[in-house]
């Protein structure tokens, strides 16, 4: 036996041994490799089988699939999306993600599918979407935050709060957020008092987290006296419309009387006399309807819409989370003067 096998302080039988074992390694490393990834793929497939096409679907399988056509169809999808043609959107990211293998090229089309069925209004496909992607690459930020999203429209508190701390421990800011969801549990909680409700919004107003805006929506529908306390002469262009249409019985002309800026408000609306003081509110719209109303224009007003400072978009009516892009606190309020209506509604608070 000596003579046939090398001694074992060979060094040529020792480099023989270690080529081996790393061999061996590489070969089972490539075989629980091929074998995740498998069944990774099994686990995609799966969930995209249990998505039916809608009956009127583009039939876009039917094109031959080649590389050259990822860009053009992601932005085509991109473009349906924003037109409101989400199940002809589906279809492209569907084709898409049946044809690309690497879930790392992917990745970004799934997370445009997951937001393509947020926007369409079809939370439950949006959350199996962003679970999909989470569940093959954890650290995802993006599914992370649309995942709280969709928890939070699913009025889920509770798993909205879990989607914070995964994204606490990869670096990200979370305060405004669970500020955020803190309101909105407060909102819906129908266990609490209104004055457990004021007392909360107002210890809330305190900490700074939270929205301003919607605190004081929040409160003037509650106990318009106290609202009316807590007003801030330095926010008061957040607020703008919510003042504005207030109901005439909840202002407070007293607090109104001791700012200059809320005096010029309810000037411009005509709910105070224009014959004393000349002073400017810094705000264009209010001073020409101030200067237009002693100039003897009795039918003008003010409408309102709204803007996001992130994405650019701008809406008829206002909103907590940016409708297109989902920011907080991104609201800018946009006021213009227009010709009186017969009737004003009052849907702000």
């Amino acid at each position: 036996m000596d003579n046939i096998l090398p001694t074992y302080n060979d060094p040529l039988f020792s480099i023989f041994i270690v080529i081996v074992l790393v061999l061996l390694t590489a070969i089972a490393s490539n075989l629980v490799g091929s074998y995740k990834e498998g069944k990774r793929q099994r686990s995609l497939q799966n969930f995209l089988g249990q998505i039916r096409p809608d009956a009127e679907s583009l039939e876009i399988n039917k094109i031959p699939f080649e590389p050259a056509l990822i860009y053009p169809l992601t932005r085509l999808a991109e473009t349906l999306t924003s037109q409101g043609e989400y199940q002809k959107s589906v279809d492209i990211y569907l084709y898409l993600i049946q044809n690309i293998s690497s879930f790392e090229e992917k990745e970004h089309i799934l997370e445009a599918f997951g937001r393509t069925y947020l926007k369409g209004g079809f939370l439950k496909r949006a959350e199996a979407v962003f679970l999909e992607i989470l569940h093959k690459h954890p650290r995802n930020r993006e599914a992370l935050f649309y995942l709280e999203v969709v928890y939070e429209m699913l009025n889920d508190t509770q798993k909205a709060i879990s989607t914070l701390k995964p994204l606490e421990i990869m670096g990200e800011h979370t305060e405004r957020l669970e500020a955020h969801l803190a309101l909105s549990s407060l909102q819906r909680d129908t266990t609490l008092s209104r004055e457990e409700r004021i007392e909360k919004l107002l210890s809330y107003l305190k900490e700074g987290n939270h929205s301003y805006r919607h605190i004081m929506q929040l409160l003037f529908r509650l106990d318009a006296e106290r609202a009316w306390r807590v007003v801030q002469e330095e926010k008061i262009p957040l607020i703008l419309d919510i003042l504005w249409f207030l109901p005439t019985l909840n202002i407070n002309f007293d607090i109104i009387s001791k700012s200059e800026l809320l005096v010029c408000i309810y000037r411009a609306k005509g709910l105070l006399d224009l014959k004393d003081g000349s002073s400017k509110s810094g705000i264009f719209a209010i001073d020409t309807m101030v200067a237009a109303r002693r100039g003897g224009s009795r039918d003008l007003d003010l409408h309102f819409s709204y803007g996001c400072s992130r994405c650019k978009g701008e809406f008829p009516i206002s909103f907590i989370r940016c409708p297109n892009c989902y920011a907080l606190d991104s609201i800018q309020i946009k006021e213009r003067i227009a010709k009186k209506r017969s009737q004003t509604g009052y849907s702000l608070l």
